[in-house]
């Protein structure tokens, strides 16, 4: 097969490569993502059907302007596409005594002046009746979040991508890429192609195909479940009554997504997870990963969880030490850019981190945040 020539070369089509070719085709550019699986699938890290939106962000004040540029782009997409993939349920962050989550998202939400209340325990059980929390838990809830459906938002994108002029080739896992000063070139399993610029988004992948780097990267099984709710209480767990909620305690960190599309919530837990390899992770959920933690946590906060699991799914979180994204040009090949480490908090960003991305390969102006760094970690 002859080689084939294009301006810019995505390799990683999950969310944040699809982003990514979708700000390049949108700018005029010439741009081919490659993307192993299907466009949409659950082998990687954009699995679960849905993905939490929030704007109090606990995590830290500086991750605010881009969750507030990131919901204006879903926005505009979702109005654009005509699909409805985001709902404003609002989002409960839930901490017990000692614990300081809520208290992070409200100081996030204060220094960027986001919509919040501070409520207890109480409050919520009295406000969202499927709730039976403890009165000492401290919430912030931001009224503005909600969840993204993950395939009609991914596809919204892709479709945009294609329209502009990007190519997006599915089922065609990358051998090898290499770099020199003239350019990149990529070995797939259809052919050789070349580029000037080089953007790699493989997600789960990426300690492998950017091994030289030595990125301190761990990627851990994430199990996922819906549990049912019983008739009586089935109604109090709908959309309109039921925010997504983080929750902290002393048995682990979980986050939920109300009833949507399919019978049962969908709880996960953020903290722990086996470290894995992404090519031989056990894909296959198990009693194991509900009993210990999952399970009770269910049972003793939601009103007619029956302890019964309805669905269930295994992603995968790639995670830095310090749980922030890592986002750079490549240390010897600067028209090679890198995004990886999303730990579990990235898809919500992905419109604008799609547009930082494209930014970082075509301007070499375009600065690169310290805080997602390479060198941090040297």
């Amino acid at each position: 097969m002859n080689k084939v020539r294009t301006e810019i070369i995505v390799i990683g089509g999950g969310a944040m490569g699809t982003a990514t070719g979708w700000a390049l085709a949108r700018q005029g550019h010439r741009v081919i993502v490659f993307e192993q699986f299907e466009h949409v699938h659950a082998m990687g890290s954009h699995g679960g059907k849905t993905r939490i939106f929030r704007h109090a962000y606990a995590e830290g004040p500086r991750y605010v302007p881009w969750a507030l540029d990131a919901d204006r782009l879903w926005t505009e997409l979702q109005d654009r596409s005509g699909a409805r993939f985001m709902h404003r349920v609002g989002c409960l962050d839930i901490s017990a005594p000692g614990f300081h989550r809520a208290r992070e998202a409200r100081a996030s939400a204060e220094a960027y002046d986001i919509r919040c209340e501070w409520l207890t325990g109480r409050d919520v059980s009295e406000r969202w009746p499927a709730w039976q929390l403890p009165e000492d838990r401290e919430v912030c809830f931001g009224p503005d979040a909600g969840f993204l459906d993950v395939e009609l938002s991914l596809r919204a994108l892709g479709k945009e991508l294609i329209d502009a002029g990007g190519v997006l080739r599915t089922n065609g896992p990358v051998a090898s890429w290499t770099a020199d000063q003239h350019g990149v070139r990529v070995e797939t399993s259809g052919g050789t192609y070349a580029a000037d610029r080089l953007v790699l988004t493989a997600g789960a992948w990426s300690g492998k195909i950017l091994r030289e780097l030595e990125i301190p990267l761990e990627v851990r099984r994430k199990p996922v479940f819906w549990f049912e709710i019983d008739r009586e209480h089935v109604d109090l767990v709908v959309p309109e009554r039921f925010p997504v909620f983080i929750s902290d305690d002393e048995t682990g960190e979980f986050y939920g997504v109300p009833q949507h599309e399919e019978p049962g919530i969908k709880v996960g837990m953020h903290t722990g997870g086996d470290v894995v390899d992404a090519e031989t992770v056990d894909r296959t959920p198990a009693e194991a990963d509900i009993a210990p933690d999952l399970r009770p946590f269910v049972q003793r906060s939601v009103k007619g969880a029956t302890g019964k699991t309805l669905n269930a799914t295994v992603c995968m979180y790639t995670m830095t030490p310090d749980h922030d994204f890592v986002i750079d040009r490549h240390p010897e090949h600067p028209h090679v850019v890198l995004a990886t480490g999303f730990s579990g908090h990235g898809y919500k960003f992905a419109p604008v981190i799609g547009e930082y991305l494209a930014a970082l390969a075509v301007d070499p102006a375009t600065p690169v945040r310290s805080d997602f760094a390479l060198a941090r970690f040297t």
